[in-house]
């Protein structure tokens, strides 16, 4: 804003005493506080987001301010202002603002790291930021949220990236989707939080979003081999049923199955899906055994299944119960749409034995 030029000297250019820098620092400080307390009130965020100088003067504060207090205030702001509807577009499509937020979340504060995290996925929201956000600076914002997904301490900031990403997928181009495939370790860095992260949240929203690309990613996509790893690694985690319906989803395309058939691991992890046991594993199972059913429909996949003996033992333990009737995985019936699917998957695999 206009009081941009005072940060490091006086209008007429002659340096501050430290008593001067002490009492600026202490004001602009006050001045930013003020403005928090200003954001807090829904009534209030469309004006200020659309008030001449606003935002420029809080974005100035936020990428240039020495005070990390100032900063970490700014940061409130930015995520205040982007909870209003009305402002969404608005604020992605100021000169300076997405420039901010990867500084922000790239802070050493903690708290304006999470504050900045927060404000990105609410901005994701919106279906007409995701692919500026997507595409900014050659996928600066990706790299960003995917650093603090795998890096942050903090779990509310993971939380918030893993949110923002999920939200991304979600609202996406062709061309988005492209892009966020092609993102180096991107699709690793969600499998591996879906695995290996402390915070259910991240690992739920990190499988949402798997489960998103896998609508849109398809064989010949240069990525499509990076998608089917993820979910490969990812399928270790069964508390969601989110994996497997991304393999399901994958398996409905004809021009997916051989590719899935012959990634090293898949077919392995989806056959220890469809060998889950417990009630509560119901869906993942129905979901797995789905999906291996179209992947031997495929000519060429079967020679890949049948000489896997994990699957062959996933099919043929689903379509019977034990001796004393007690249901091992489903209660199968051949009426049922899980015993029809066994039964087609069985016999199109019978003549590659």
């Amino acid at each position: 804003g206009k009081h941009a030029a005072h940060f490091n000297e006086y209008g007429d250019g002659e340096p501050r005493t430290d008593v001067d820098k002490e009492e600026l620092a202490s004001a602009r400080i006050d001045a930013i506080a003020t403005i928090v307390n200003l954001a807090c009130a829904e009534e209030n965020k469309a004006l200020m987001a659309s008030h001449s100088g606003l935002l420029d003067a809080v974005t100035t504060v936020a990428r240039n301010d020495p005070s990390e207090e100032a900063r970490e205030h700014a940061a409130i702001v930015i995520m205040n202002l982007a909870y209003e509807d009305e402002n969404k577009e608005l604020m992605v499509v100021h000169a300076h603002m997405l420039e901010t937020l990867v500084r922000l979340i790239q802070d050493k504060s903690p708290f304006t790291r999470r504050y900045a995290s927060a404000a990105m996925f609410t901005l994701a929201c919106v279906v007409g930021n995701t692919e500026r956000m997507a595409s900014f600076c050659d996928g600066e914002i990706l790299e960003c949220l995917r650093r603090v997904l795998s890096e942050d301490p903090v779990d509310e900031a993971r939380i918030n990236s893993a949110e923002a990403l999920f939200n991304m997928t979600r609202n996406n181009t062709e061309e988005t989707v492209q892009r966020m495939g092609d993102h180096p370790r991107f699709l690793a860095t969600l499998a591996r939080a879906v695995l290996t992260d402390y915070s259910a949240d991240v690992r739920i929203y990190c499988a949402r979003a798997l489960e998103w690309m896998s609508a849109d990613v398809h064989y010949p996509m240069n990525c499509h081999a990076m998608l089917l790893s993820a979910l490969t690694v990812s399928a270790q985690w069964t508390k969601t049923s989110c994996i497997a319906e991304a393999m399901k989803t994958q398996a409905t395309l004809a021009e997916n199955r051989l590719p899935m058939a012959a990634h090293d691991g898949l077919l392995q992890a989806l056959s220890n899906l469809a060998l889950l046991e417990s009630l509560t594993d119901s869906d993942v199972r129905k979901s797995a055994i789905a999906a291996l059913e179209m992947i031997s429909r495929e000519p060429r996949a079967r020679p890949y299944m049948v000489k896997n003996e994990q699957v062959m033992t996933a099919l043929t333990k689903a379509s019977f119960a034990t001796g004393d009737g007690e249901i091992v995985l489903d209660d199968f019936d051949e009426s049922s749409t899980t015993g029809r699917m066994i039964k087609r998957a069985l016999k199109n695999l019978a003549g590659s034995l």
